[in-house]
């Protein structure tokens, strides 16, 4: 029975090409798709479908869609929330201009593309916070808001995890120390990077590294650079574990700087210094909107 089916569908193949033969094939399919159509006008469903004249209910959908309300300005939201989360760098300490450190630079970067019209500012910067204080205020409400309202996420946090270092050890500094504690720091900046995904799972964030304030004065203690370099490659590695996130470097900013960087308490970044860093995080902002491009592009393709 199958072999019967074979024969006959492969006549009816050869039949078909053989019309088409003899006469255009443009007129061939229009005379098909012709026949179809008059087929389903004979179907009672197709008749009543094109023959009913305009129903009542019809009527009115046309006037509302004609009356519908303007679209609202929301719809065409252009602003942009950025949140700052971290220590005294986010917060500014030190710039006496008192216009948020780095923070107004990002914010100016933002507002000057064509696209944004009001890039808001949410300033969350504690000073002398540690991984473990970013995990407690974590379960603050009206911060786990903020961030989940975020368009994109800056934070600054490790300097002072590695501070208390060298205030409990002091007369007694090793490696081994720093070591230590430096595993313990990533566990903790793993659980506040896995917490505030918890509220915001998609927004960028970037994560500022650490520099030596001790260089200008102290720069005969080589293992002190060596030490924050060893702290801003496991806050790397971290940061490799969850999808777009992106490290801002600005250890080499502080090292051999050919103008003073630091405020008066010989610590924390001036002016100055805070705008380098806004520099660099810009800088990082930028390469990630070419990779994006450049990835979209391959995806096209």
């Amino acid at each position: 029975m199958n072999k019967f089916w074979k024969i006959a569908l492969l006549g009816f193949l050869v039949i078909s090409m053989v019309s088409c033969s003899s006469e255009n094939s443009s007129s061939y399919v229009l005379e098909k798709a012709k026949e179809r159509r008059e087929s389903q006008n004979e179907k009672p469903l197709f008749r009543d479908f094109f023959k009913k004249e305009e129903t009542t209910e019809n009527q009115n959908k046309i006037i509302n869609i004609e009356e519908k309300e303007e679209v609202t300005e929301e719809f065409f939201d252009r602003s942009f929330k950025l949140v700052f989360f971290g220590d005294s760098l986010t917060q500014g300490v030190g710039d006496k201009s008192e216009n948020g450190g780095f923070t107004s630079s990002v914010q100016e970067f933002y507002e000057n593309k064509p696209y944004i019209d009001n890039a808001s500012v949410t300033n969350l910067g504690v000073r002398g916070n540690r991984t473990n204080h970013l995990l407690k205020r974590l379960e603050d409400p009206e911060v786990q808001e903020a961030l989940a309202e975020a368009d994109v996420i800056f934070m600054t946090v490790g300097g002072n995890d590695l501070m208390k270092v060298i205030r409990e050890n002091f007369l007694d500094l090793n490696f081994s120390l720093f070591d230590k504690e430096q595993k313990l720091y990533a566990e903790r900046l793993d659980s506040v990077l896995g917490e505030i995904r918890k509220h915001n799972e998609s927004s960028r964030i970037y994560l500022v590294g650490l520099f030596n304030p001790f260089y200008q004065f102290f720069q005969e203690i080589e293992e002190m650079n060596e030490v924050v370099t060893n702290w801003n490659a496991t806050t790397i590695s971290v940061l490799d574990e969850y999808p777009n996130t992106a490290y801002v470097p600005i250890q080499d900013i502080f090292i051999d700087p050919k103008e003073n960087l630091l405020d008066d308490d010989q610590f924390h970044p001036n002016e100055k210094g805070y705008q380098l860093i806004g520099n660099n995080i810009i800088e990082e902002i930028k390469r990630f909107n070419e990779e994006s491009t450049a990835d979209e592009m391959l995806e096209e393709e």
